[in-house]
């Protein structure tokens, strides 16, 4: 009688990491060598791009793979709804120990106390950290347990919504900035930072549950700000070969942003890369223990991100709409030795509400109705040539704010709910850098993408929303 062999599952998910941070993705100042290498011994997903341009609405749909509209989050600050299904509890069913392990970020993390227990949301393992060093969480009593003298070392400032949040009178560890401009050396040694933290408990796990399925989220907040990688990492890189923030023709630095040098903009994005980097070992110590345990053939690995980065491009730093490459566009890598052929570079676009349909798919479990990504198992296994011919990307608040976008290979059309349009020629202008909505010779091609925005719209928010009934 045959019997299935279910495989282990991996996420490696960063946080606010752009798509062009890897040497496996085109940067050649990039020092990555294990990222590099886990392209090498998968596949690359070129254009994989995600539903939203901050963390939390990111994630809640990569992990349940349904679009923002059909999950009625937009923005961040809302908690993980009671009525959704993630990945691992569809996994749990089929006998899966689920772990998470750092940063998840299903609820806000200003306006409750770290040291009290959060909701596990059916984790079989739950070590959470959603910040690093600026709360008493499970990274901070790590440090303490492992390596007293250094805590005081990896504290962080409060980030902006704790700090104006007086409802629990939090008081922030230090006074160091935190900004996408205002990086710093990580004071601590770098065994203790956050990325070694999560790299430390997702080996631990993987030893502890070697035999058994096992599904796991290694949740890293790198390289979102803070930005303090340890001094190692930063001598990796010489600023002065590093390229400089692209601002558009209409476009501007944000006031705040005004000053600073070219200079400084080289050892931001500097400081930037030696974040990734120190990710690049922390994820190569993760995969070494795969190797040891005798798991790298039995075990589904995924690698990406939430959202991406400004560095100052279009003069701005973190995150948001209207949503350019540099932020929904992030990293995405499938390896799973003897399934996907090593070195594949998929062109088509995927979308983040994909991965859960390929995840299910790779585990011989069937996809429920209400999933909304559509799986790439079939380009993976190369099966199929094609996949879609668009992303769709969302954004919208509890006040009414509406921000679109739909992008394509030669187009990007944002629009919001007061009307406002962008296109971008993305044959002539891959750097999105001049809006061309209102030029006579696009008109035909914005009638069109207003036409795929409408279609792309009504697939996310109305699938599964039909009542049966007598009239």
């Amino acid at each position: 009688m045959k019997t299935l062999r279910r495989p282990n599952v991996l996420i490696i998910y960063t946080d606010q990491q752009r798509w062009d941070t890897l040497g496996c993705y085109g940067n050649s100042h990039a020092v990555t060598p294990h990222l590099d290498r886990f392209a090498s011994e998968g596949a690359r997903l070129d254009r994989y791009f995600v539903q939203n341009p901050v963390c939390m609405p990111s994630r809640m749909s990569f992990l349940t793979g349904q679009y923002c509209g059909m999950l009625g989050i937009g923005d961040n600050g809302i908690p993980f709804p009671e009525d959704k299904v993630s990945v691992h509890q569809l996994l749990k069913r089929y006998g899966y120990h689920t772990a998470q392990i750092g940063k998840l970020h299903f609820q806000p993390h200003s306006r409750r106390d770290h040291r009290d227990p959060a909701d596990d949301y059916g984790f079989d393992t739950f070590i959470l950290s959603d910040e690093p060093g600026c709360y008493d969480d499970a990274y901070t009593k790590w440090v303490e347990a492992v390596r007293p003298e250094m805590l005081q070392k990896i504290r962080t400032s409060l980030p902006p919504e704790a700090e104006n949040d007086r409802l629990l009178n939090i008081s922030g560890y230090t006074d160091i900035p935190r900004e996408t401009h205002e990086p710093y050396v990580f004071e601590g040694e770098e065994d203790y930072t956050h990325s070694s933290f999560v790299a430390s408990e997702t080996c631990r796990f993987i030893k502890r549950h070697k035999d058994q399925p096992f599904f796991a989220i290694a949740g890293f907040y790198a390289p979102h700000t803070p930005v303090n990688p340890p001094k190692r990492c930063i001598d990796l890189y010489d600023f002065n070969q590093l390229g400089l923030p692209k601002l558009g023709e209409d476009e501007q630095f944000e006031d705040f942003l005004k000053d600073i040098t070219a200079e400084q903009w080289q050892k931001i994005r500097g400081y930037y890369l030696a974040l990734v980097s120190h990710v690049d070992d922390c994820v190569g110590q993760i995969m070494e223990t795969l190797r040891q345990e005798g798991l790298e053939e039995e075990t589904l690995v995924i690698f990406t991100s939430d959202h991406g980065e400004y560095l100052g491009d279009h003069g701005r730093i973190q995150k948001g709409m209207p949503g350019h490459d540099c932020i929904i566009r992030v990293p995405c890598m499938i390896k799973y030795p003897g399934k996907i052929k090593p070195g594949m570079v998929i062109d088509q676009f995927v979308e983040a509400v994909d991965i859960v349909p390929t995840i299910l798919d790779y585990c011989g479990i069937q996809t429920p109705t209400f999933v909304q990504g559509q799986s790439v198992k079939g380009l993976l296994q190369q099966e199929s040539a094609l996949h879609k011919e668009d992303i769709l990307v969302e954004s919208f608040t509890l006040y009414g704010s509406r921000m679109t976008v739909v992008r394509n290979k030669d187009y990007k059309y944002y629009c919001d709910a007061e009307g406002n349009e962008i296109l971008y020629d993305l044959k002539n202008d891959p750097d999105e850098l001049k809006n061309v909505a209102e030029e006579e010779q696009y008109f035909s091609a914005l009638a069109g993408m207003r036409k795929r925005l409408i279609i792309r719209l009504q697939q996310a928010a109305y699938q599964n929303r039909n009542r049966a009934a007598m009239y």
